[in-house]
C-alpha cells in the first residue's frame, strides 16, 4: 500500500536530513512526498524568503520559495532513488499552520515529517515545531532530529507512555499501528506508576482495550515505579536504547504535563530520538 508523507522544508539542513530519513525509512513501500515550502509567512519554513521585489532585483516570495524547491528535485536527481519513490512540491503562500493542515487533508497524508535542528526534537524549546505539534489536527507528526540516523534493526521498538486512565479511540492508534508494522518495531507501552499504587478498574479497563488494539502487532507492558512520567520515559528510553517515541496528544493529559516548561526547566528532557505525535480525534 503506497505511503503519503508531507515533509514542510525551509531549505534547511534539518529539512533535508528530514526528507532523506523519510526516505531511508520507508525504501520498501511505495511512496509519494510531498515537499511543501510556506511563504509569506514571518519565520520557520520562510525565515531567509524576501516577501516582495526590491530595487536590486531580488526574487520575490513566490519565486524564492519555487526556485528553492526546484533546487530540491535537482539535489534528488543526482542520487539513484527508489524508484517506488515519487516527488511533488508544493509552493504554499498563507500561514505554516494553514499550509500544512490544507496540503496533508487535501492529499490525505499518513504522516506528517518535521525535521529538527541539532540532536534533539526541540518540541517545547522551538516555537515552531511546538505550534506544528500543538496545532495540526487529526494527522500523525513525527519529529526527527538532525543528527539522529536511522539503521535498521530485528529488535527495533516504540516507546509508547500512558497512565491508563484514559480511553484510547482505536482509530486515534492506527498510525502507531501502521508504524509499528512499517518498521518491524515492537510496541512498548509504559506506564508511570508514580504513586505506587495497584490498578484501578477504569484502568484495568483501558489496560484490556489497549490489548486488544495492538493485538496484530508485537507488543508488551511496562510498569516503572517512585519516578515522574519524564524522568520515568527518560530512564526507559536509555536503559533500552529505544528507537522511537509515540506520544499521544490531548489538548489536556499526559502529552501536555510530559513537556510543560517547569518539567523541562527541572530535568531538562528534550528526547533525542524520532518522536511520533498522534492526534485525539473528535467524537462523532
Amino acid at each position: 500500500m503506497e505511503k503519503k508523507i508531507l515533509i514542510p522544508t525551509n531549505f534547511s539542513k534539518h529539512s533535508w536530513n528530514a526528507l532523506i530519513f523519510a526516505m531511508n525509512l520507508y525504501k520498501k513501500y511505495s511512496c509519494t512526498f510531498y515537499l511543501i515550502n510556506v511563504y509569506h509567512s514571518q519565520r520557520f519554513l520562510s525565515e531567509a524568503i524576501p516577501l516582495s521585489k526590491n530595487e536590486d532585483n531580488q526574487p520575490s516570495a513566490k519565486e524564492a520559495s519555487e526556485k528553492g524547491l526546484e533546487r530540491i528535485m535537482q539535489g534528488l536527481s543526482f542520487r539513484k532513488e527508489n524508484s517506488n519513490h515519487s516527488f511533488e512540491t508544493i509552493s504554499f503562500q498563507g500561514s505554516l499552520v494553514d499550509g500544512i493542515q490544507e496540503n496533508a487533508d487535501k492529499f490525505r497524508v499518513d504522516l506528517i515529517m518535521l525535521g529538527a535542528q541539532g540532536d534533539s526534537v526541540h518540541i517545547n524549546s522551538s516555537e515552531d515545531i511546538a505550534k506544528i505539534a500543538e496545532d495540526i489536527e487529526q494527522r500523525p507528526i513525527l519529529v526527527v532530529p538532525e543528527l539522529y540516523t536511522w539503521k535498521e534493526q530485528i529488535n527495533a521498538e516504540i516507546v509508547f507512555p500512558t497512565n491508563l486512565r484514559t480511553p484510547f479511540k482505536e482509530k486515534e492508534l492506527l498510525a502507531l499501528i501502521d508504524f509499528s508494522k512499517s518498521m518491524e518495531a515492537s510496541i512498548r507501552v509504559l506506564y508511570i506508576n508514580s504513586e505506587n499504587r495497584k490498578l484501578n478498574e477504569e484502568q484495568l479497563k483501558n489496560k484490556e482495550e489497549l490489548e486488544q488494539i495492538f493485538k496484530n502487532v508485537n507488543h508488551s507492558f511496562h510498569t516503572l515505579t517512585q519516578t515522574t512520567p519524564a524522568t520515568g520515559v527518560h530512564l526507559f528510553i536509555e536503559s533500552r536504547d529505544s528507537n522511537f517515541l509515540a506520544l499521544y496528544q490531548r489538548k489536556q493529559g499526559f502529552f501536555t504535563r510530559l513537556f510543560s516548561k517547569s518539567v523541562i526547566s527541572e530535568i531538562a528532557f528534550d528526547p533525542k530520538l524520532p518522536v511520533l505525535i498522534l492526534k485525539e480525534t473528535p467524537n462523532k
